[in-house]
C-alpha cells in the first residue's frame, strides 16, 4: 500500500510539472481612452511590423487577451489604426526624467485609462497619416514598474557612478528582467568583476532563467580571455577556415548583416578604402546573418572583393568573438586589430570616410 501511495504521489507531482511547464503566459490589456476614434488596436513585440494580435476599439474601449509561448517577460507595445486609416503610434510616460518608453512589459494585467495626447517627434517629420501620441499612464505589474523606473542610459558605460546606480536599481527591483536584458545587451561594457557583482544582486527566480545562466556562462568564459583563440569561421565557399592572414600586420574586421541598412550603405565607401589600403591592411567582413541564403544573396549583389565570413548567434564561437573584440551586436561594427588580436581602434555605426580613416590609421 505504501508503494502504491508513493507511485500515486509521484504521478501527481509529474502531472503538476507537466501542467506548469506547458502553462502559457497570458496577458490581458484593458483600455478606456475616450478620445480614441473607433478602429483597430494592434499588439506588437519586437517592432510594429511584428503584429501579434488585434482587436476592435469602440468609443475608446478595447480588451486584448493574448497567450504568449514565452514564459519570461518580454517587451510589448500597441498602435492604433482608425477607420480613416490614420495610424496612432503610442508612447508611454515613465518615471525617468526625459525618457519615454515605446513599450511596456508582458505583465498579466495592463490597464490604460484616460485621454491620449498628441505630440510631435523631435528631429522627425512623420507621414500625414501617422500621429504620435502619449498614452495615459498605465497600470501594470512589477516588470513594467521596474522598466518605467529604470530607463536605458545607465547601462551604456562602466563608470563607478553608473555601476552604483545599476546596483541600487537591482536592489530595488531584483526581479526585473528589463535590467537583466539591458546588462546582457551591454555585456561588453562591463568588466567581469562588475558583471559578477551585478548578477549576484538578482533574486533566485531570475537566477534560474536561461538568459541569466547564459550571461553567467559568458562572463565566466570572459575571465579566461587569455585562452580564447580566434575561431575558424565559415567562408563564402561554405568551408571553415582561419580568418586572419598573418602576412598582414593589421586586420580590419567589419561586422555586418544583409538586413542592416547602414551596413549596406557603408559598402561603397569600404570598396573605395579597400583600393587604398589593401596592400597594408587585410579587410575581412563577418556577417551575423541567421540565414546563409540571405547572406549569399547580399554577397552576389554587393560584390565585395575581400574575405567574407558568416557566424550566427547560436554558434558557440559567437561568444568568443564578442569577448575578444568587445562586440555587443550593434552593427556595422568596425575594428582594427593586430596579429595578437589586440584591438587598436574601433567604430560603431555607419562610418564616414573621416571616421574610417581614423580607425584604419591607428
Amino acid at each position: 500500500m505504501k508503494i502504491r501511495k508513493n507511485i500515486f504521489l509521484h504521478l501527481i507531482i509529474l502531472l503538476t510539472c507537466i501542467y506548469s511547464c506547458n502553462k502559457k503566459q497570458t496577458v490581458r490589456i484593458v483600455g478606456d481612452i475616450p478620445n480614441l476614434p473607433d478602429g483597430i488596436m494592434y499588439l506588437w513585440t519586437g517592432t510594429m511590423l511584428d503584429k501579434i494580435d488585434s482587436v476592435q476599439t469602440i468609443k475608446g474601449h478595447f480588451e486584448i487577451n493574448h497567450d504568449f509561448k514565452e514564459k519570461l517577460p518580454i517587451y510589448i507595445g500597441i498602435f492604433h489604426r482608425d477607420k480613416k486609416n490614420v495610424q496612432r503610434v503610442f508612447g508611454f510616460i515613465t518615471n525617468v526624467p526625459k525618457w519615454g518608453s515605446p513599450t511596456f512589459m508582458s505583465d498579466p494585467l495592463i490597464t490604460i485609462k484616460g485621454n491620449m495626447e498628441e505630440y510631435t517627434p523631435v528631429n522627425f517629420t512623420p507621414s500625414p497619416s501617422v500621429i504620435f501620441v502619449n498614452s495615459p499612464r498605465i497600470k501594470a505589474g512589477k516588470q513594467t514598474e521596474a522598466l518605467y523606473n529604470t530607463g536605458d542610459a545607465i547601462f551604456t558605460n562602466n563608470s563607478p557612478d553608473n555601476i552604483d546606480v545599476i546596483k541600487e536599481k537591482i536592489k530595488k527591483y531584483p526581479y526585473s528582467y528589463h535590467i537583466l536584458y539591458n546588462i546582457i545587451g551591454n555585456k561588453t561594457v562591463f568588466n567581469t568583476t562588475q558583471t559578477d557583482e551585478l548578477l549576484n544582486l538578482f533574486d533566485e527566480e531570475v537566477k534560474q532563467s536561461n538568459p541569466y545562466k547564459k550571461l553567467l556562462k559568458y562572463n565566466n568564459k570572459a575571465k579566461e580571455i587569455g585562452n580564447i583563440k580566434m575561431p575558424e569561421l565559415e567562408n563564402s565557399n561554405g568551408k571553415k577556415v582561419s580568418v586572419l592572414d598573418k602576412n598582414y600586420k593589421k586586420h580590419l574586421l567589419v561586422f555586418w548583416a544583409s538586413w542592416c541598412g547602414p551596413c549596406r550603405m557603408e559598402i561603397p565607401m569600404l570598396k573605395k578604402e579597400y583600393e587604398k589600403y589593401n596592400k597594408d591592411v587585410e579587410f575581412i567582413s563577418i556577417s551575423i546573418d541567421e540565414e546563409n541564403n540571405a547572406w549569399k544573396k547580399a554577397l552576389s549583389e554587393e560584390k565585395m572583393s575581400w574575405k567574407q565570413f558568416i557566424i550566427n548567434s547560436e554558434n558557440p564561437a559567437y561568444n568568443d568573438l564578442q569577448i575578444l573584440f568587445k562586440f555587443n551586436n550593434t552593427i556595422p561594427y568596425t575594428i582594427l586589430i593586430n596579429n595578437n588580436m589586440k584591438v587598436l581602434s574601433s567604430s560603431t555605426g555607419l562610418s564616414s570616410e573621416e571616421e574610417f580613416n581614423r580607425v584604419i590609421n591607428k
